[in-house]
């Protein structure tokens, strides 16, 4: 009998199982009626002498309330008993009454083991802070923009696909080194001394650069092909805050997208350009402003003074916008410069001035530095009440719960012990405030173990709300709410999560979430066969990616349907994709929201260019992965994996490769071994061909043979396993939504507890799995009504 046994096979991997239980006599209907159903229908494949999967089932504990691990098995069991995907075809059909015999044993047993976790589980959840976590959190913890997370090594990713999963989010002593150097890198900046450094100021009116590398035209008319070059030589600092404002005029022109500003600080060391650019500025009025750019020079190139043969900062504007079009080919005047001649088509800018301000600060000491240490009551700064004061609170906001006295004596006595290694207050301030910000209970979203399971207090409720919707800290909402005890009151909790979602952060939990419940972060992966695209653009990928975001985004912002991921009338469309998908009429850099007809084959998650370029091979499609995808993402329904001894296509036959996919795929069917998993496999991933490696629709695919290229038409029409014929992308989203809504529903479900738990969900979650799906279908399946069934679940708000 074919269990779904990948997923059961990584469970017991993950658990460390090295062994599995004898069965208990116990249970008289086990023995009477479980029991032989095993012996007759399972333990052929899962026994001692076959293992498909690796899953044994002779040897499997019928002792659910004892052992999870087994619970776990059997709760898969029931999955594929109830919905048909056991027995295979190739078996005889079970009838009714030893189903459901079967099924009602597993359902009892499951739902005691349940009861009796929910009362001796206890465990803790304690989930480290990821990458994006730790960036977000530090930023609002410090009021410091800097790259916090440059030297932290990457996320480990779970087997639901995310990386806020506190089972594979590990910590080694050199991570926590890094740690520990970035804590005091940033207080170093935050927490300053002296008197305010003098302000540097330079302007430029024109741009005039010698020594510069490349061939673009020195000018304050930009195009797609000039540049605006300003040099300071000497009159720079090395560190701190600094302002870049541009005074720019557009030229706006019709039936084409708007200019679009680049700024870039850096320098050229000698033949490379080492520069860092500001986030681009998409200009769409054609009125004369100033744009202003704020950074911190340490995270700039600079170079080294003194060295060098190009000495100086250099500050970079440029016009970056390109329709795609060739460009005018290069001239030179008279005295052998470069120019280009001008694009009358194209939008343009012109630069009235550049002007560069060092050590820009609007207060001294910074509004960062004020927040931690605020002005002391007793005017003297290093008072020890006042000490304990700034440890106090700085501790309350980064262990996102009030401070112990014993915590802040802890802190109070490293202090004073090594005050007199520091030359000044604030150096050994610093020191104590890092010694903070490596701690666990900062690292760590921890919530204290128990005897029982229990409900979380406001405080841990106010974190796990917060990294959920914005993956940062509290803010002072949340923690007003929590210190007042109001905040798990079922009113105050709805206020703040419709709070949280109208703010702009909640944009990090829809690029988090989409990007790994959909395997969106794969997208680099995909190499582009640029022999068959030769128009494609790699930044296409970050244009496709932010379709699936946007649309994602709209969902949630207009409460709409989570049934329109399977179909919709409208996606998010900008000037690149729109044209990439031959949709007209589409201009700028932002995404709107562009209605859809039939005419457009567009229209939800399956038919955007992300989904369906990432599960190709960049050169082709690929029906398997797509299928495979379909049935994990969308329906949490993973097929097996193929066997160890799967026989490879055939590749004896010299046309094989040549012919269409759904004769390879025929062929391949042919193997008894293969037969059974490509039957529920293969229709899901064929009725989508119609889409090429890239995701743009076509009618026929060409193929390359000996006899000559070859045009093969799309038969995109195939059979499922249920009997149910699709035809195309239309007709699977039809029956998506007519049969299989809720099972999607179930499977956002599924995925959206576990991304806002930080783990995977067990049986023990099946009932709040169950009231969370059945109060969305009651709710229309409307977005936001989902979040906030999913907060106001037992599972999320309890340990």
């Amino acid at each position: 009998m074919v269990l779904r046994l990948f997923q059961i096979a990584v469970l017991l991997h993950l658990v460390g199982c090295t062994h599995l239980f004898a069965f208990d006599d116990a249970s008289i209907a086990y023995q009477q009626q479980v029991r032989p159903f095993l012996e007759e229908r399972c333990i052929h494949c899962h026994g001692a002498d076959v293992q498909e999967g690796n899953v044994r089932l002779d040897q499997l504990s019928n002792r659910l309330e004892d052992d999870r691990v087994a619970a776990e098995v059997w709760h898969e069991m029931l999955n594929v008993l109830n919905d048909g995907s056991m027995p295979p075809e190739t078996e005889p059909a079970l009838d009714g009454e030893s189903r459901n015999a079967v099924t009602a044993w597993i359902t009892a047993e499951l739902r005691k083991a349940a009861e009796a976790r929910q009362h001796t589980d206890g465990r803790v959840v304690l989930r480290r802070l990821n990458r994006r976590e730790y960036q977000y959190t530090m930023t609002d913890l410090l009021g410091l923009e800097m790259d916090y997370v440059r030297d932290l090594p990457p996320d480990a990713i779970s087997s639901d696909g995310f990386e806020n999963d506190g089972s594979a989010l590990q910590m080694s002593s050199l991570q926590l080194e890094y740690y520990l150097a970035t804590a005091r890198q940033a207080l170093d900046r935050v927490i300053v001394s002296g008197e305010m450094p003098a302000a540097m100021q330079h302007s430029f009116s024109e741009s005039k650069i010698d020594g510069w590398l490349g061939n673009a035209q020195l000018s304050n008319r930009l195009g797609r092909q000039q540049e605006f070059l300003a040099k300071i030589d000497h009159d720079y600092p090395d560190q701190g805050e600094f302002v870049v404002r541009v005074q720019a005029t557009a030229e706006i022109k019709s039936n084409t997208g708007f200019p679009l500003l680049e700024l870039s600080v850096g320098y050229r060391p000698d033949t490379e350009i080492l520069l860092r650019e500001f986030p681009l500025v998409e200009i769409t009025s054609s009125e004369t402003k100033t744009y202003e750019f704020r950074g911190r020079l340490e995270d700039f190139p600079l170079p080294v003074r003194g060295q060098g043969k190009y000495p100086g900062l250099v500050i970079r504007v440029r016009n970056v916008y390109d329709d795609g079009t060739p460009p005018v080919p290069e001239q030179k005047d008279e005295n052998q410069r470069v120019f280009y001649a001008d694009e009358p088509l194209l939008p343009t800018l012109t630069i009235g001035s550049v002007e560069f301000i060092g050590n820009a600060y609007e207060s001294w000491p910074p509004a960062a530095h004020r927040s931690i240490l605020f002005e002391a009551d007793t005017g003297r700064s290093d008072d020890e009440a006042y000490v304990r004061e700034v440890l106090r609170r700085f501790i309350t906001r980064a262990f996102r719960r009030p401070a112990t006295d014993n915590e802040v004596d802890f802190y109070l006595s490293f202090f004073q012990s090594i005050r007199g290694e520091f030359p000044s207050w604030e150096e050994a301030v610093r020191e104590a405030l890092a010694m903070v910000l490596i701690a666990p209970d900062f690292l760590y979203l921890v919530e204290p173990a128990g005897d029982e399971r229990r409900e979380l207090n406001d405080w841990e409720l106010a974190t796990r709300l917060s990294y959920f919707l914005w993956s940062t800290m509290p803010d002072e909402s949340l923690m007003k709410r929590a210190a007042n005890g109001t905040l798990h009151e079922s009113l105050v909790l709805t206020e703040e999560v419709e709070r949280m979602l109208a703010d702009e952060r909640a944009m990090r939990f829809i690029d988090q979430f989409a990007e790994q419940w959909l395997s969106l972060n794969r997208i680099d992966n995909v190499a582009i066969d640029k022999e068959k695209f030769p128009q494609f653009q790699e930044s296409l990928k970050a244009e496709m990616c932010k379709e699936t975001k946007s649309f994602m985004a709209t969902l949630m912002k207009e409460n709409l349907s989570v049934l329109q991921m399977l179909s919709a009338n409208f996606t998010m469309l900008n000037e690149p994709l729109a044209k990439h998908y031959g949709l007209a009429s589409e201009f700028g850099r932002e995404f709107r929201k562009v209605d859809l007809d039939a005419s457009s084959h567009r229209g939800g998650l399956l038919s955007q260019a992300s989904i369906l370029l990432i599960h190709s091979t960049g050169s082709e499609s690929h029906p398997i992965r797509r299928a495979v995808w379909l049935r994990d993402r969308l329906l949490n329904d993973p097929p097996s994996p193929p066997p160890p001894n799967v026989p490879t296509l055939d590749q004896a036959d010299p046309e094989f490769r040549t012919r269409p996919i759904r004769e390879q795929l025929e062929i391949h069917r042919s193997n008894e071994a293969c037969a059974n998993c490509h039957r529920n496999i293969d229709p899901w991933g064929l009725v989508l061909e119609n889409y090429d490696a890239v995701g743009l629709w076509r009618e026929s695919i060409g193929t390359a043979t000996s006899n000559g290229p070859r045009e093969d038409p799309i038969y995109a029409v195939d059979i499922l396993p249920s009997g149910q014929e699709i035809v195309g992308v239309e007709g699977l989203k039809e029956y998506l939504l007519e049969n299989r809504s809720e099972d999607f529903t179930r499977s956002l479900a599924v995925r959206l507890l576990s991304y806002a738990l930080g783990r995977t969900l067990d049986f023990t979650d099946n009932q709040a799995v169950d009231e969370i799906v059945n109060e969305c279908v009651e709710q229309q399946f409307r977005m936001r009504e989902l979040i906030q069934t999913v907060v106001h679940s037992r599972s999320f708000q309890t340990k």
